[in-house]
């Protein structure tokens, strides 16, 4: 089975430069920079934070749980809030 080319200029290589090795470089460093994005970072930062304090919840800690997880919870609706105000503000 043939897999996909990582690149679409991959196929215009010399035969000699498109080696498994090189193939997985390349792949590797997609996924890096992928990983790197904004939106990806935050998503892992995020993911990390919940599963850090998910641990105490092992010991029965709820109520610590439940208080680090409460700003995931209310930064949202606070932060609309707060742009919804404001555009009232200087539009209303």
């Amino acid at each position: 089975m043939r897999s996909v080319d990582p690149h679409p200029l991959w196929q215009y290589l010399p035969e000699e430069r498109r080696t498994r090795r090189a193939r997985l470089q390349l792949q590797r460093q997609r996924c890096v920079a992928w990983l790197m994005r904004k939106r990806q970072l935050v998503g892992l930062f995020i993911g990390l934070y919940v599963v850090l304090w998910m641990i105490p919840l092992l010991f029965q800690q709820v109520l610590i749980t439940a208080l680090a997880l409460m700003p995931l919870v209310l930064v949202p609706p606070v932060g609309l809030l707060v742009y919804w105000l404001v555009w009232e503000e200087f539009h209303g």
